[in-house]
């Protein structure tokens, strides 16, 4: 089952831009975070500051090893730290086509600002974390990404359109590269 999965920078429109593409092509939608708060019964921030961030990471890890058995085509948003832990790689791979919602620096700041639940911005001087997270995040969404699609100053219709073409070219290219390795 090629899902198509969200990944990319908090801000960036995951799960706003995920919700609506998932609607207009007519598949379920699944926000990674959103499952895992919901099955502990806390918030992000309140599993960051009970049990940590180690924590909070395998809980990604495991939901999405879980996503791969889901047999219904789906619109996946993943957090944006999942991405940079190695071993998630190959999972997020094998989900599907992974696309790279890329905001710039100016416009994650401004849909980040007041935003306080975010436990990796939290405290003093977000513009520099947020400058210095996208320094290591940034190669590493662009390593894994089949496609990138800027978000920034894109109006909506415009965005899920060129998503939808962009997938849909990009994965009859993999069926073509890999039909003899498909099997009914």
């Amino acid at each position: 089952m090629r899902h198509i999965v969200l990944i990319g920078f908090m801000g960036s429109g995951k799960t706003k831009t995920g919700k609506r593409l998932a609607e207009e092509l007519g598949l379920t939608f699944v926000d990674v975070d959103k499952k895992i708060t919901s099955e502990m019964k806390m918030s992000v921030t309140d599993i960051f500051s009970r049990f940590g961030e180690v924590f909070f990471r395998a809980l990604e890890t495991k939901t999405i090893k879980e996503l791969r058995q889901m047999e219904k085509r789906a619109v996946i948003s993943v957090g944006g730290g999942l991405p940079m832990q190695e071993q998630n790689h190959k999972y997020l791979k094998e989900l599907g086509t992974v696309v790279y919602l890329k905001g710039s620096p100016e416009t994650l700041q401004k849909r980040l600002g007041g935003d306080q639940s975010r436990p990796l911005l939290s405290g003093a001087n977000m513009e520099e974390k947020l400058r210095q997270m996208l320094k290591t995040r940034e190669p590493v969404y662009e390593k894994l990404a089949d496609v990138t699609v800027i978000t920034s100053g894109q109006p909506m219709k415009k965005l899920i359109r060129e998503i939808s073409i962009k997938c849909e070219m990009f994965e009859n290219q993999y069926f073509m590269e890999h039909k003899d390795q498909i099997t009914d």
